[in-house]
């Protein structure tokens, strides 16, 4: 046989080869990674995070650390979501890119070979996560810094003391949801029929604490709390009545319903001053 079709033979065999071991490449439970070590999420545990997280067809759901893509390929096949999975091992990439062609979702669903930190979560809607808790903390200012409303799902581990909005425990394993709340700390002028109010606002994450101020009387505020850009809270209004608020928060702009119980609710807003 020639020596040049000898040694293409040779590299039509390694080629073979490759392929074929690609495509029967199996991650190992434990593995190490860049960051992490690959353990895979339960299949109802990522049901369950993605119910959680009110996951549709209008949403993107990005993973980080995608591992062997089961979490994006969930979003796509079964909440119709476009999902996005990264992954820095490159063997991970090419599984999750055919696990997603044998899933029938490969138009709905993406995977790059990234480093996490690195990955644009600009158009995310939902983020997935299944990393440790040094990664998680490190994550978290960048996380804190998404769109109002994004919701963010964790398998096993927290956020540190920024408190999770809800947790579930599916095989004895717990996910958790937190939902990036809007900006509501500041100073407010808040209008009540002809009734005007100087709202304090101070805030830790979604959680909230302040003051209503009425012609020199001033209420403490209480049960307050924001999901993304949903707001409650509660003071005793200038008459003596205990007054609820609910709302949402556009920018420098809220507005709601107000009520005291056994009256008709009253419209309110408030501007940032």
């Amino acid at each position: 046989m020639p020596r040049a079709i000898f040694a293409a033979c040779l590299c039509l065999c390694a080629a073979l080869a490759f392929a074929q071991g690609q495509a029967t490449y199996q991650p190992q439970i434990g593995q190490a990674g860049k960051d992490v070590v690959w353990v895979p999420t339960p299949d109802r545990l990522i049901e369950r995070m993605l119910q959680m997280a009110d996951t549709t067809s209008k949403d993107v759901v990005v993973d980080l650390g995608s591992g062997d893509g089961r979490i994006p390929i969930a979003a796509a096949k079964k909440f119709g979501a476009r999902a996005l999975g990264i992954e820095y091992e490159a063997n991970l990439v090419e599984l999750s890119i055919r696990s997603a062609a044998r899933e029938g979702v490969a138009d709905r669903v993406r995977f790059l070979r990234q480093d996490l930190f690195q990955t644009d979560l600009s158009e995310a809607t939902v983020v997935t996560l299944y990393v440790s808790p040094a990664i998680m903390l490190a994550l978290r200012p960048r996380l804190l810094g998404l769109k109002a409303g994004t919701r963010v799902v964790s398998h096993q581990f927290t956020l540190g003391d920024w408190e999770a909005d809800e947790q579930a425990i599916v095989e004895r394993t717990s996910g958790y949801l937190w939902v990036v709340p809007a900006k509501a700390e500041g100073t407010w002028r808040l209008r009540l029929g002809e009734d005007i109010y100087d709202l304090q606002l101070q805030q830790e994450y979604q959680m909230l604490r302040g003051s209503a101020e009425h012609q020199g009387k001033r209420s403490p505020v209480i049960a307050a709390r924001l999901r993304g850009e949903d707001i409650r809270f509660a003071f005793v209004d200038h008459n003596g009545d205990p007054r609820s608020f609910s709302g949402r928060i556009a920018g420098d702009a809220m507005q709601g319903a107000s009520r005291i119980h056994g009256q008709p609710e009253l419209p309110w807003s408030a501007r940032r001053q």
